[in-house]
């Protein structure tokens, strides 16, 4: 595990390597965390996730849209893994108080076409048509599902980008994601001991 692990470090390193040129040399930021919660819907999957992601381009071009990657091309995971684990409602998220910005959610499994190397599965949020749109900076909520239990996401295994005009920048989560056997976190889930203790 902790092979493969440091394997999926070194293609992640090697992959935003190559895309410095392209990044914005301004003092741009995207980070996030993730928190676990048994989900209040008794009919919906067991567990809701809930992320919250601060940005700032750094320019004068707004957002215009995020990518979480969750794994690189070549990964342990298959675009099917990620299918069968998470889901999401016809709004994943909202930006913005006196004029709201609501985003979709859609899973690519060739990566983003629109930022050049960004290859593998990524998770895009894409602010809707008829929305306010998002500014240079800001902050947005957003809930996924999952009925696999939470584990600690490695800090270098999932990947935040925020594109904007022709540039891109690039942060880490923290927090928790699904548990799955293949993906981007610890093998075993955090005890119900531990994530009790996130709601004290």
């Amino acid at each position: 595990m902790m092979n493969m692990v440091h394997a999926r470090k070194a293609i992640l390193a090697a992959a935003l390597a190559l895309l410095v040129p392209a990044a914005a040399s301004a003092a741009c930021s995207i980070t996030g965390t993730i928190t676990a919660a048994p989900n209040p819907n008794p009919s919906g999957p067991a567990w809701q996730y809930t992320a919250v992601i601060d940005w700032n381009t750094g320019t004068r071009y707004a957002l215009s849209h995020i990518d979480l990657l969750l794994d690189v091309a070549g990964g342990a995971c298959s675009c099917q893994d990620f299918q069968n684990t998470i889901s999401w409602g016809s709004t994943i998220g909202t930006s913005g108080t006196s004029c709201v910005t609501a985003y979709g959610g859609e899973l690519n499994c060739q990566g983003d076409p629109s930022i050049p190397g960004v290859l593998g599965i990524a998770l895009k949020l894409e602010p809707k048509v008829g929305t306010c749109e998002p500014g240079t900076s800001g902050q947005g909520t957003f809930v996924f599902y999952s009925n696999l239990g939470p584990a600690a996401i490695d800090e270098d295994a999932l990947t935040l980008i925020d594109k904007f005009g022709q540039s891109s920048c690039f942060g880490h989560l923290s927090g928790d994601f699904p548990a799955m056997p293949c993906g981007p976190v610890a093998e075993k889930p955090s005890s119900w001991g531990s994530v009790k203790g996130m709601f004290r």
